[in-house]
């Protein structure tokens, strides 16, 4: 069988093998951030962008097939721009829903519009333009780190290899400048930003119970860590995605070797808990990576049935709540490896996804 295969029919599309099989190199190409599903019912596909910006503000811009829990329903894109103030102070975080005829997306390249949102770029540099309500973004994203995948990027859940959820990094890393619109003004910021591309055709909630997802750039070094537990059809199992790169150079990005200690939670009004210490350790034959996260700031937190209607989202939550949580912490990364051994403190980004 090709791959590593995981209990209960967990699939992680790594090796040769997978590569062919979706026409990949090891290293991403352009057309990867292309659209990939066909946008019909049973698949989903988003476009994220976030950015922190030197004044404090920051922006995060979607562009989206469809609501994430609507996945069988016929395309029906929606953009999400939320731009919170340098006070923190948070604004538009509705889904702006569009005609399916207001819809288009490239194959060979990331170029999508969404009504008159529109998004650009070749792995390498992006350029951005979305609108909500009294809201605009107008952003260059250009990367600094390199871009990634994890193995051939999907993880599939059967045997078959016919479910599958897939994930691209083209800028895991990046300085943002542009101009954001909001209370009647036009801002000029610059600062960093972050850009990945998923895509898949199965129900996440289905199959997944919870993820922890984080990223940070700190000194020359850029991280993301991510633990991926299963719901009870697949044994709760836990996936573990990792990738450390220095500058212009990937270090590590085998995930396998991830393990996540999470301590001390705190209860929410929600009636979700989430925890205030998070470690994050990597250890091989190459050395140990070892992530600390402390004093986390909830920056942002929602159900993601909100943007259902009122009479569907009481439905569900006889059976089901799923939450979302994000992050701003302190951390501690060690980097211990054959010819790099640093420590180095700064702030991280990561949330906690609970789908069901």
């Amino acid at each position: 069988m090709i791959g590593e295969k995981m209990a209960k029919q967990i699939i992680f599309a790594d090796g040769n093998d997978f590569l062919r099989r979706d026409g990949l190199a090891v290293e991403p190409a352009a057309w990867e951030d292309g659209m990939r599903t066909d946008a019909g019912p049973g698949t989903f596909e988003w476009w994220y962008f976030d950015a922190w910006l030197d004044d404090g503000s920051t922006a995060v811009i979607v562009y989206a097939t469809k609501p994430l829990r609507q996945r069988n329903d016929p395309l029906t894109p929606m953009i999400t721009l939320t731009i919170t103030r340098p006070d923190g102070s948070k604004l538009g975080t509705a889904p702006l829903v569009y005609p399916a005829d207001q819809f288009k997306a490239a194959q060979d390249c990331c170029q999508v519009n969404i009504g008159s949102s529109w998004v650009r770029g070749d792995l390498h540099h992006y350029e951005l333009h979305a609108e909500g309500k009294e809201l605009a973004a107008d952003l260059t994203f250009t990367g600094q780190a390199p871009s990634w995948r994890p193995g051939a990027g999907k993880t599939y859940f059967d045997n078959a290899l016919s479910s599958y959820f897939a994930w691209l990094v083209p800028i895991p890393y990046g300085q943002v400048e542009g101009t954001l619109t909001y209370d009647g003004k036009t801002h000029s910021v610059k600062g960093a930003g972050y850009h990945d591309h998923n895509w898949g055709n199965l129900g996440l909630e289905r199959v997944i119970s919870h993820w922890y997802w984080g990223r940070a750039h700190v000194g020359d070094f850029t991280v993301i860590f991510v633990e991926i537990e299963t719901g009870r059809s697949h044994g709760r199992q836990k996936i573990p995605i990792f990738m450390l790169a220095e500058k212009d150079r990937i270090l590590v990005d085998k995930g396998q070797a991830l393990t996540l200690k999470t301590a001390d939670f705190q209860d929410h009004q929600s009636g979700k808990r989430y925890p205030r210490s998070l470690d994050f350790h990597w250890q091989a034959s190459a050395g140990t990576v070892h992530i600390k996260l402390r004093q986390p700031r909830l920056i942002d937190t929602f159900s993601l049935l909100e943007s259902m209607p009122r009479w569907k989202q009481w439905l569900i939550r006889l059976i089901a709540n799923p939450y979302y949580f994000r992050f701003n912490a302190e951390m501690e990364l060690d980097v211990k490896l054959a010819e790099t051994q640093v420590v180095e403190r700064g702030p991280a980004l990561y949330e906690f996804m609970l789908l069901n």
